[in-house]
């Protein structure tokens, strides 16, 4: 292994004379007696440490170590400040100038010997750690992609749907999902699974191939919803489960059945823009197997506009200690359906109240408009 390399800049030559009389055998030493020198070493030739002395002619060493650790080719070189002002004052000084360590001089070679030891394993330990962590980064980056694209198929039939999504990652923890059956109910589905980002996302996959190759075989919500439960149930870890909102509407669109496992309230608004609260019915599927899967609800259409599914990062979403809510969701979505508006404006009004920067929960809204 190529030995590392430790510039000791000090305007003293017999410092210097004991820093590699102590260091030589072990490591590669540059030397220089000009701080200004030294710096210039130090961006050019990019050294493993540096030992700096404090009081020197052209530029104190606190001077140089804020230059060198505000050059992003050099604020990652550990600085160890030599110096024989031993007051807490002055060491303090050289802690905020971004040195990692103090020596006093005169220097103790063992001290010296050791100090270095440890500061470049602390080093070479630093740079193992961000070289992995790039290594997961990476990897995590390419999951991310391969989730989202096996994700994002093609097979979302909208029709009378529109919808829209947020997340702060790549991968939602949502999943919106829509079908047709051969005899023509469509088959809708919303699910919220447990976290966010690519560990909720995990899911979706699956949950999306069985509900997509079950609808298109013809069978019904509920046999899809029991299998769905079942695979999850089997598949997931006992910590990640989908709260999830379902509908089966008639070819006709006279009739729709409604399931509710652990999501926010299914909403439907009737003609006089009045609400009925489908509320949850039964666990979130993938917990057990002991779930209610006949019809939560059955109604009729005749008197309805839309039917809305949403999870709940839609009104948990809060300003302060103050929840967007379900109050204040329905009364925007009565407006938004006056005025032929866009999910997407109701979740920008949501954002709005909000003030969404970071680490917000996925957020899923979609209609589903009676004709």
């Amino acid at each position: 292994m190529a030995k590392k390399t430790i510039l000791a800049i000090d305007d003293a030559p017999e410092i210097l004379d004991v820093i590699k009389a102590t260091l030589s055998e072990e490591y590669r030493i540059k030397l220089t007696t000009s701080a200004k020198l030294g710096v210039a070493i130090a961006e050019s030739q990019q050294p493993d440490l540096i030992l700096l002395d404090v009081v020197m002619p052209d530029m104190n060493g606190y001077e140089a170590a804020k230059i060198l650790k505000s050059n992003p080719r050099t604020e990652h070189i550990p600085i160890i400040m030599v110096s024989g002002m031993t007051e807490v004052s002055d060491e303090l000084i050289g802690f905020e100038a971004g040195a990692v360590d103090y020596i006093n001089k005169p220097i103790s070679a063992p001290i010296l010997s050791a100090r270095i030891k440890t500061h470049m394993s602390l080093m070479l330990t630093t740079r193992d750690l961000k070289e992995a962590h790039s290594k997961i980064a990476q990897e995590r980056e390419f999951l991310d992609q391969i989730v989202y694209r096996m994700g994002n198929d093609t097979l979302f039939n909208p029709t009378n749907i529109q919808f829209a999504a947020r997340s702060e990652e790549v991968n939602s923890g949502d999943v919106h999902l829509s079908a047709l059956t051969p005899d023509g109910n469509q088959h809708v589905l919303l699910g919220d699974f447990t976290g966010h980002g690519l560990p909720a996302a995990m899911g979706g996959p699956l949950v999306s191939y069985i509900f997509y190759s079950k609808t298109h075989a013809g069978a019904s919500m509920q046999e899809i919803l029991e299998e769905l439960n079942t695979v999850l149930c089997k598949t997931l870890p006992v910590n990640i489960f989908m709260a999830t909102g379902a509908l089966e509407i008639s070819p006709n669109e006279q009739k729709v059945g409604i399931w509710n496992f652990g999501i926010e309230d299914i909403l439907c608004l009737d003609k006089e823009y009045k609400w009925i609260n489908c509320s949850s019915q039964n666990i979130a599927l993938g917990i057990t197997q002991h779930n209610k899967f006949m019809t939560h609800f059955n109604l009729t259409t005749n008197d309805l506009n839309s039917i809305y599914l949403l999870s709940d990062g839609v009104t948990e979403a809060a300003s302060g200690e103050n929840m967007f809510g379900m109050e204040r969701l329905q009364n925007a979505l009565v407006d938004n359906y006056k005025n032929n508006g866009t999910m997407d404006a109701i979740l920008d009004e949501v954002s709005k109240f909000a003030n969404l920067q970071k680490g917000y929960d996925d957020m899923t809204l979609l209609e589903f408009k009676i004709n």
